[in-house]
C-alpha cells in the first residue's frame, strides 16, 4: 500500500473507492447480520436468549477494537481493517452447513456453529474498525467531512432498502431453508469484494507514529469535565435501552402476530424508510441546532415507537397488522439512527480535538458493551417472564416494553439536563421545528453553506435578511469576513434587520473601527437606525475619518442615538469643511438633534459657494429644526418646479388657517416680493413680520436669529433661502394666531 498522496485527484479518487466499498459492505452487512440472521435462526429453532446473545456478540465486538488499536503500528489502518474486514467474512461460512446439521437433529451444534459464526464476525468487525474513522479523517477536508458522510448515509440506508426488498420478494411467506443459505453466500462473496476494495485505499500517512498509548489515562482525564462525563453516562444508558428495543421486535412481531419471515421483511423496509428520513433530518438540522434538542428528539421517537407495543391488543385485524407494524419499524429506526448520529455530533462537541482518537476508541466500546450487555439482559428478561404461565405471551411483551419505556422517560430527563454546548435549548429548538418561518430560514442556511457562485450567495443572504431570525445571525457574521466586498455589503444589509445580539453589536463595532473606505458607513448607519448606544466612542473617534461617507453616517447615527456631546463636533465639522457628503450627512444630523441653536450653522454654511442640492439639504434640514419639515418638503419640491405653484400652495395653507386679517396682509405682501421684487424689498417686509411673530421651535426663542439672517444680503440674495423664510413666517404666524 502506498502513502496516502494529498492532491485532490488522489483524494477524489479514494472517496469513489470507499463508496464502492460502501455499496458492497452494506450488501454484506444486510446479508449477514441482523434480521436475516435472527430469522435463519429461528427458523432453526433459536429462542429469545439466543437472539439476545447474537445480538449481544454484534455490539460487544466494539470491545475489540482495543486488539485493533494495538495492530495499528504493525499493519497500518487500510491494512488492518482490509485484513480482519476479509476474515469477518471467512468467519461467516460454517453457516452454511447449519441446515445440513439441524436436518440430523444436531440442534446443540447448530446453535453452537451459529454462536461462533456471529462471534467471529463481529469480533473481525470489532478489531477492524479501529481503522475506518482515521480513513475518514484522511481522505476529506474539515469542511466536506460532513458531506462525505452524508452521502454514505445515503448509500447505506438506500441499499438497505433495496437488498430488504429483494429478500421479501424472495423469501416468500415460507421460504425453505437454502435461500437463507444462498443469501449467506452473496453476503460473503459481496463483502469479500469489499474488502479487497478498501486495500486500494492509501494508507494516510503519520496514523502510526501517532497513536497514544495513554487510551485510559486520556479516558479518565476526560471524565472530569462535567460535559463529557454527563454524556457518557446518558451514552451508555441510551445504548443500552436501544438494544433491549433492537433485536426483539421481529420477535414481538412474530410471535404475537404470526407474521410470516417475508412480511417481517417487508416491515423492516420502512424501518430503512425511517433510517432514510432520519438522515435527511439530521443533515438539514443539526447543524444548525446542534446535538443536544436533536438527541433528545430521537429518543422520544424511540418511546413512541414502543409506546403502541404496550397498548396494541393481543389481535389486530390483519389488515391493520401491516400498518402498526410498519409503523413501529420506521420509528423506531428513524429514533435508533438518529439517536446514535446526534450522540456522535454531541461527543465530538464534548472532546478536544487532540482526543479524538483515544476517546473514539471509548465511545464504540461504551457504545458496544452497553448494547451487548442491553440486547443479552433484553433475552434473559424475555425468557424469565416467560416462566410465570399467568401471564400471556402478549402480557410478556408489554411489560418487557414498558419497563423500556420507563428506562426511555428517564433517558430522555437526562439528557434535557445535559450541558447545551452551542447548541440550542431544548424548547428553543422545539419552537424552531415546528415555525415555517424557521425552517426556511434553516433551508436557506443549507442553500448558503452550497452556493457555488457569488450571485446565488448574494441571493441567499438577501433572503436570510427578510427572515428576520437569531438562526442565520451566525452564518451572516461569518459573511463578513469575506473577501469579497459585495458580499460583506450583502451581509451588513441583513444584519440592518436580524435580531441584534451582544455579537451582532460587538461585529457592526469592529467594522466601524476596522473597515474605513469599504464597508464600515454601512455598519454605522445600521448602529444608528438599530439605536445600538454601546458603539457610541467608536462613532465620535470615526467622526474625524479620512472616509468621509464614514464620518457623514457617523453624524448621522451619533444624532439617532441622541448623543448630545457629540453635536458640538459636528457642528464644527459642517463648519470646516467643504465636502458636499459631509455638509449634506452634517446637515442630517442636526436635523435629528432639533437644536434651535444649530440652525445658525446651517444659515452660515447656507451662506457659502455651495451647489443648489447641498442648499436643499440645508434648507430642508433647518425646516426639520424648526419644526414644520413634513409640511414644507412637498410645498417646497412645488416651489423649485414652479415658483408660482410653490408660492400658491403657502396662500392656500395661509387661508385654510385663518390668521389675523392684519398679518395675513402683511404675509401676502411678502409673497408678491418673492418672486418679482429685490432681496432688499423681501428683507424689509420679512423683518417686519418677524418682530410681530415669535419663531419658538422646541420653545426656544430664535427670533432674533432670523431676523439677523434675513438682513444678512449673503443670505437674502439666495431665493430658497427667502421661501424658507415666508414659509417659516407663515407657519410661526398661524401658530401664534392659533395660540
Amino acid at each position: 500500500m502506498k502513502k496516502l498522496n494529498i492532491t485532490p485527484s488522489a483524494l477524489s479518487d479514494a472517496r469513489k473507492k470507499l463508496y464502492y466499498f460502501t455499496f458492497l459492505n452494506i450488501i454484506a452487512f444486510t446479508l449477514l447480520s441482523g434480521n436475516l440472521i435472527t430469522l435463519f435462526s429461528l427458523r432453526l429453532g433459536a429462542d429469545s436468549f439466543l437472539i439476545g446473545m447474537l445480538s449481544f456478540f454484534t455490539y460487544i465486538s466494539y470491545l475489540c477494537m482495543l486488539i485493533g488499536r494495538s495492530l495499528v503500528k504493525k499493519f497500518g489502518v487500510v491494512g488492518l481493517m482490509g485484513r480482519f474486514w476479509f476474515a469477518r467474512h471467512l468467519m461467516m461460512l460454517p453457516m452454511l452447513i447449519t441446515p445440513l446439521i439441524a436436518g440430523k437433529g444436531y440442534y446443540t451444534a447448530v446453535y453452537a456453529v451459529i454462536i461462533f459464526s456471529v462471534l467471529g464476525f463481529s469480533v473481525s468487525r470489532g478489531i477492524a474498525i479501529t481503522g475506518y474513522n482515521p480513513v475518514i479523517g484522511e481522505v476529506t477536508t474539515e469542511k466536506q467531512r460532513g458531506y462525505l458522510l452524508s452521502q454514505l448515509q445515503k448509500i447505506q440506508h438506500a441499499a438497505t432498502l433495496v437488498v430488504s426488498i429483494i429478500m421479501a420478494l424472495v423469501l416468500g411467506k415460507q421460504a425453505p431453508l437454502y435461500r437463507y443459505v444462498l443469501f449467506i453466500i452473496t453476503g460473503i462473496i459481496c463483502g469479500s469484494f469489499a474488502s479487497f476494495v478498501f486495500m486500494k485505499i492509501p494508507e494516510p500517512d503519520n496514523i502510526r507514529e501517532n497513536i497514544s498509548e495513554n487510551l485510559w489515562t486520556g479516558f479518565f482525564q476526560a471524565l472530569k469535565r462535567a460535559s463529557f462525563r454527563k454524556f457518557i453516562v446518558i451514552h451508555f444508558l441510551i445504548s443500552f435501552a436501544t438494544f433491549m428495543v433492537f433485536p426483539f421486535l421481529i420477535v414481538y412481531i412474530k410471535k404475537i402476530f404470526n407474521q410470516p419471515d417475508n412480511f417481517i421483511l417487508f416491515y423492516t423496509v420502512f424501518g430503512s424508510l425511517g433510517a432514510i428520513l432520519m438522515a435527511l433530518i439530521s443533515g438539514f438540522m443539526i447543524d444548525r441546532l446542534g446535538a443536544k434538542p436533536l438527541y433528545f428528539i430521537f429518543s422520544g421517537i424511540i418511546l413512541l415507537a414502543v409506546i403502541p407495543t404496550i397498548l396494541s391488543p393481543g389481535t389486530i385485524q390483519p389488515e391493520f397488522i401491516w400498518i402498526f407494524a410498519s409503523a413501529v419499524f420506521f420509528f423506531h429506526n428513524m429514533g435508533n439512527f438518529g439517536v446514535f448520529n446526534a450522540g456522535q455530533t454531541y461527543f465530538f462537541s464534548a472532546i478536544r480535538a487532540e482526543e479524538s482518537l483515544n476517546l473514539g476508541v471509548m465511545f464504540f466500546l461504551i457504545r458496544g458493551l452497553a448494547s451487548g450487555i442491553g440486547a443479552l439482559s433484553g433475552g434473559i428478561i424475555l425468557e424469565w417472564l416467560q416462566k410465570f404461565q399467568s401471564i400471556g405471551t402478549a402480557d410478556v411483551f408489554r411489560i418487557y416494553f414498558g419497563f423500556v419505556a420507563l428506562m426511555f422517560g428517564f433517558i430522555m430527563i437526562l439528557i434535557a439536563r445535559m450541558e447545551n454546548l452551542g447548541a440550542y435549548p431544548i424548547r428553543n429548538a422545539m419552537a424552531i421545528i415546528f415555525s415555517p418561518r424557521e425552517i426556511r430560514t434553516v433551508s436557506l442556511l443549507n442553500r448558503l453553506d452550497r452556493s457555488q457562485t457569488v450571485s446565488e450567495e448574494k441571493s441567499v443572504i438577501r433572503a436570510l435578511g427578510g427572515s428576520k431570525s437569531e438562526l442565520s445571525i451566525d452564518d451572516i457574521l461569518n459573511k463578513l469576513t469575506s473577501p469579497l466586498f459585495t458580499i460583506r455589503k450583502e451581509a451588513l444589509s441583513a444584519l440592518s434587520t436580524l435580531p441584534v445580539d451582544k455579537t451582532v453589536i460587538n461585529a457592526l463595532i469592529s467594522e466601524v473601527k476596522n473597515h474605513a473606505f469599504t464597508t464600515a458607513y454601512i455598519a454605522a448607519d445600521i448602529i444608528g437606525k438599530r439605536k445600538i448606544k454601546e458603539s457610541k466612542a467608536v462613532l465620535r473617534k470615526q467622526l474625524y475619518s479620512k472616509d468621509y461617507i464614514l464620518g457623514g453616517k457617523c453624524m448621522v447615527a451619533l444624532a439617532n442615538l441622541n448623543d448630545r456631546k457629540s453635536l458640538g463636533a459636528i457642528e464644527d465639522i459642517i463648519r470646516k469643511t467643504r465636502n458636499p457628503g459631509l455638509i449634506v450627512h452634517g446637515a442630517a444630523a442636526l436635523s435629528i438633534f432639533h437644536d434651535p441653536a444649530s440652525v445658525q450653522t446651517l444659515f452660515a454654511k447656507l451662506k457659502e459657494k455651495n451647489q443648489p442640492y447641498m442648499r436643499d439639504e440645508i434648507i430642508l434640514s433647518i425646516a426639520g429644526i424648526l419644526g414644520f419639515e413634513k409640511w414644507f418638503y412637498p410645498v417646497y419640491i412645488s416651489f423649485l418646479e414652479n415658483s408660482t405653484t410653490g408660492i400658491s400652495h403657502l396662500i392656500d395653507f395661509l387661508s385654510d388657517n385663518r390668521p389675523q386679517k392684519q398679518i395675513v396682509d402683511q404675509i401676502e405682501k411678502l409673497y408678491a416680493s418673492l418672486p418679482i421684487t429685490g432681496p432688499s424689498q423681501f428683507s424689509m417686509l420679512a423683518e417686519k413680520l418677524l418682530q410681530q411673530i415669535a419663531v419658538k421651535p422646541e420653545g426656544a426663542d430664535i427670533s432674533p436669529l432670523m431676523l439677523s439672517a434675513v438682513k444678512d444680503a449673503g443670505l437674502a440674495r439666495l431665493v430658497r433661502f427667502r421661501f424658507l423664510i415666508a414659509a417659516t413666517i407663515t407657519w410661526f404666524g398661524i401658530r401664534r394666531h392659533h395660540t
